[in-house]
């Protein structure tokens, strides 16, 4: 019996996180409806090897489908842009420039941020398992690889948020590394 009362106070639970009408579909189409946006960001990583975690501040810029530039101003310049599958990295000066199909394991990473951003939901199923928890005014949309590259170096991904605005994004590697984003929209649908 206690059985049987913890299986269905499990299903009421999972029942009352997603209500009906609230649905993975839904939740991409209105994604897909943002064209463009931009935020700050702050990012706090803990490494397992390091005493103290690594904080950097920047902004974010996105433009529908696939325009992604992520620029660290703090604590050193750093940008990444992702435009047409172009990847350019800029670093300590140095920049990069390759194809996303030339790091098929980055393309993984990218396509996480890049396709729920796009609300492309074909894209993220091929690279991870979902789980979508929540309600439209506060959701979290849960990444698991399901591609064994990505899932060598990504254990899981949480993009969170409200309405059609992703507010958090956090990952964890295999290696105990958290990385957690907080996202501050600045401007939402612009040019």
């Amino acid at each position: 019996m206690p059985r049987r009362l913890a299986a269905i106070c499990a299903l009421v639970w999972l029942c009352a996180q997603t209500p009906a009408g609230f649905t993975l579909p839904g939740l991409m189409s209105a994604l897909g409806q943002v064209r463009a946006a931009s935020a700050s960001f702050t990012e706090t990583k803990t490494l397992p090897l390091l005493t103290t975690p690594l904080q950097s501040s920047g902004t974010l810029d996105y433009v529908a489908p696939d325009y992604v530039r992520k620029t660290t101003t703090a604590p050193a310049p750093q940008n990444f842009l992702l435009q047409n599958g172009m990847v350019t990295l800029t670093l300590n000066g140095q920049t990069q420039r390759f194809t996303l199909a030339q790091a098929p394991q980055l393309a993984g990473l990218v396509e996480g941020v890049r396709a729920t951003l796009a609300g492309d939901l074909p894209a993220l199923q091929r690279y991870y398992d979902l789980s979508l928890s929540g309600r439209a005014d506060h959701w979290q949309l849960l990444l698991r690889p399901r591609d064994p590259a990505l899932a060598k170096m990504l254990a899981w991904m949480s993009i969170t948020g409200t309405g059609d605005k992703i507010t958090e994004i956090d990952s964890a590697d295999t290696k105990g590394g958290e990385t957690r984003m907080q996202v501050r929209e600045t401007i939402l649908h612009a040019p």
